[in-house]
């Protein structure tokens, strides 16, 4: 190898994480290379929900956007220009921040879903409802019932796997549709989920009532 080739890949960054800070907030995202993108659009409000999202991707080889903080008292919602949580669809507000924060998130989502046809869309939530308390529910678009079934079997092997290493990890069942009925659905997810062009899911069910956004432009990357 030549000179010229060995100062052309130490000049290559080794992480292509990258951040934006905002005023009421800051996002994190690293660009698709599979078509696979997992965000988590409420990553400081959903405990966890950031570090599932940062884990999952590095075992998927996936690109990522991440939302932390926009929670100045109110929360931001990120994935829809409104404001508020545990709130009826009709009384979380439209506000000009709100929008202004939801644009962002929708050019990063584009952003990092690369070039590449997206093949999956995943969103991380909270749960918090006794309704869905010991489950991992995934609400899906575009999954069959076969491939449903499919995840749905290799459940149990995955968490006894974690379980072995984890005695104490909580023995979750995994609910997923269309095999599975779910307290929240994709039909009512609080994003553009319904307008996802190909596959996607939502993971875990929300975590307080939700909202669809019919009325609003879903992120590009989800567009036809």
């Amino acid at each position: 190898m030549c000179l010229a080739s060995v100062i052309a890949l130490l000049a290559v960054p080794a992480v292509s994480q990258q951040k934006q800070t905002l005023a009421l907030g800051n996002f994190e995202w690293e660009v698709a290379t599979n078509g696979i993108l997992v965000t988590a659009p409420h990553g400081t409000f959903d405990r966890n929900t950031a570090a599932i999202a940062v884990e999952t991707v590095k075992h998927l080889k996936a690109g990522y956007v991440v939302a932390r903080g926009f929670n100045p008292g109110v929360r931001i919602n990120v994935s829809r220009p409104t404001e508020g949580s545990g709130l009826t669809c009709n009384r979380e507000q439209q506000t000009v921040r709100a929008h202004e924060v939801y644009l962002e998130y929708d050019r990063l989502v584009a952003l990092a879903s690369g070039v590449r046809p997206q093949r999956l869309y995943i969103e991380v939530h909270g749960n918090g409802r006794a309704e869905t308390s010991g489950n991992v529910e995934i609400a899906t678009k575009g999954i069959s019932a076969d491939e449903a079934a499919e995840v749905k079997a290799a459940f149990p092997a995955v968490l006894n796997i974690v379980r072995m290493e984890w005695p104490s990890y909580p023995a979750l069942q995994l609910l997923i549709e269309p095999v599975d009925r779910l307290y929240w659905t994709a039909s009512i997810a609080s994003t553009g989920l319904p307008a996802v062009p190909n596959r996607s899911a939502r993971w875990p069910a929300t975590k307080f009532p939700v909202c669809s956004t019919s009325n609003f432009p879903p992120p590009r990357a989800r567009r036809q």
